[in-house]
């Protein structure tokens, strides 16, 4: 995309009436399709192309919440047509940049002077173009670097996404088992730590610390000189993107990558009680061989030991095949509403299908069909949906059936996970203190 933004659309007919008629569109016949069985692309799927390059230029206009539930649909099996996802994973990494002397004004408030004496070199041109900033490319102190800009008031705009949000979780949730008011006050939260920077780097250096010494995963390191608040400047990762890796990488190395991506991902949750809640495809890069290298720390989920725990307790009963058990510490977890109206047997069966690829040998393959068939089990055909309870803390964490999955489904990884899931669930809970 070759237009720069001057400044970002705002209010609610702007940013969530007209991409929401237009996602509809791309969308209401894919879902049918996904829930119908029938997954045999058709002649709409031209339009639905069109479509979402319309849907595209708009939601990359736009930033924010909408361009982020954007990147969700990029991903998800079945939420697109095939070929309108594959226009819309454009999101995941790149759309229409801010204005160069945007973004030049942002490095002088925060840092005091033009990007060319901040840095030995700065290209004006970004490198990659998100929801919340973008990323340009400089050198400094001899260093090649990322410098990660926020665009000017994006916290504004997405305060007000997340009004508008709020408003539709309090309504939606009316009459059943989910508190929607504390839901979206989590949203919120995580949400806006997003927009601190400063916050993002004591992140991704506790992140750096965890995987220090490990061969398989990276994260680059902030440089410190040159962030602030809405400046995030770290050391420059040359990787393949997530479409090039996935499309062209041998076996071996999307087996690696994907062992790896979910061995970080358990072990953070089970021993440092902390989630990095944003695993979509866009922030990780692939270097040479498979190794990972992990991106994008603003949103952090940190968790109380004892929920970890009590987790741990219930996916232990699940490996062991342990029904009594499970059924004895599930509430524990916050989220059966009424036990005497709960479907345990079908809970069972949600279980049994999500620890499915901890269970097999020889190793399960993630795939889209596997992602496809537990919409049904877990939303549409559910008879816990409206029994269920969702605590705040779980918010994010339920994005893992979908979200990872997603990912390593699109890798097509083959991998040890019973050896990992088990490992991650026994291990010692030693959170983080940073």
């Amino acid at each position: 995309m070759t237009d720069e933004l001057e400044d970002l659309g705002r209010g609610f007919r702007a940013r969530t009436l007209v991409t929401a008629r237009l996602a509809t569109k791309i969308g209401a016949r894919a879902v049918r399709r996904t829930l119908l069985g029938a997954g045999k692309a058709t002649a709409d799927d031209e339009g639905s192309a069109k479509r979402a390059r319309d849907l595209v230029t708009q939601l990359g206009s736009l930033k924010g919440l909408v361009m982020k539930l954007g990147q969700v649909a990029s991903y998800m099996p079945g939420a697109m047509p095939p070929a309108a996802q594959k226009v819309l994973a454009e999101l995941q990494a790149a759309s229409t940049p801010m204005a160069y002397e945007k973004i030049s004004a942002v490095l002088r408030a925060e840092l005091g002077d033009e990007p060319t004496s901040l840095f030995d070199e700065f290209s004006p041109t970004p490198i990659a173009a998100a929801s919340i900033g973008q990323v340009h490319r400089a050198r400094f102190q001899g260093r090649a670097v990322a410098i990660k800009v926020q665009y000017p008031g994006i916290e504004q705009v997405m305060a007000s996404d997340l009004d508008t949000v709020g408003l539709i979780a309090r309504v939606s949730t009316l009459g059943g088992a989910i508190d929607g008011k504390a839901l979206a006050a989590e949203l919120r939260t995580r949400t806006l730590e997003e927009c601190d920077y400063r916050l993002e780097a004591k992140n991704q250096h506790a992140f750096a610390a965890m995987l220090a010494g490990d061969p398989d995963a990276r994260v680059p390191a902030v440089i410190e000189a040159r962030s602030a608040r809405r400046v995030l400047t770290s050391e420059l990762v040359d990787g393949q993107s997530f479409a090039a890796f996935a499309e062209n990488a041998p076996a071996e190395e999307r087996n690696r990558a994907g062992t790896t991506i979910f061995r970080v991902c358990f072990d953070s949750i089970f021993r440092r009680c902390a989630y990095n809640a944003d695993p979509h495809p866009g922030n990780y890069l692939f270097e040479p061989g498979g190794r990972v290298a992990f991106l994008d720390f603003g949103c952090v989920r940190r968790f109380d030991p004892p929920m970890i725990d009590a987790w741990k307790a219930v996916a232990l009963a699940v490996l062991d095949d342990d029904q009594a058990t499970f059924r004895r510490r599930f509430p524990d977890l916050g989220m059966v509403a009424d036990a005497k109206r709960f479907d345990w047997d079908h809970q069972w069966q949600v279980m049994r299908y999500l620890y499915r690829p901890f269970s097999e040998r020889p190793f399960m393959t993630y795939t889209d069909e596997y992602v496809r068939q537990s919409y049904g089990l877990l939303l549409f055909d559910n008879p816990n949906a409206r029994r269920t309870a969702c605590p705040p803390a779980w918010l994010y964490l339920n994005r893992l059936q979908w979200g990872l999955n997603s990912v390593l489904a699109q890798l097509r990884a083959t991998g040890p996970w019973p050896d990992l899931w088990r490992a991650a669930v026994e291990s010692k809970t030693e959170p983080w203190a940073g």
